[in-house]
């Protein structure tokens, strides 16, 4: 399970941006937006291997990033085409 989570966020690139408002627009956001709603461990690893996973995010179709950036739990993000 650990790993399909991991999967899906590298793939997705998720992040709670460092501004509250709105919904976040860079893949640097969307990591940190993702990030923040995942278990402290997997949360660790991924922000650890930030620079990939932006370089993931940045490959994906505006409505993949945009159902990142809108998600708001593991379960929503999973729903988010890849």
């Amino acid at each position: 399970m650990q790993n399909i989570i991991m999967s899906s966020l590298l793939a997705l690139t998720l992040g709670a941006v460092g501004c509250s408002k709105g919904t976040p627009t860079s893949c640097d956001d969307i990591v940190e937006h993702t990030a923040s709603f995942m278990p402290d461990e997997l949360k660790e690893q991924v922000l650890k291997d930030k620079p990939k996973a932006v370089a993931k995010c940045e490959k994906l179709s505006p409505e993949a990033k945009k159902c990142a950036a809108e998600a708001s739990s593991v379960d929503d993000l999973m729903k988010c085409p890849r």
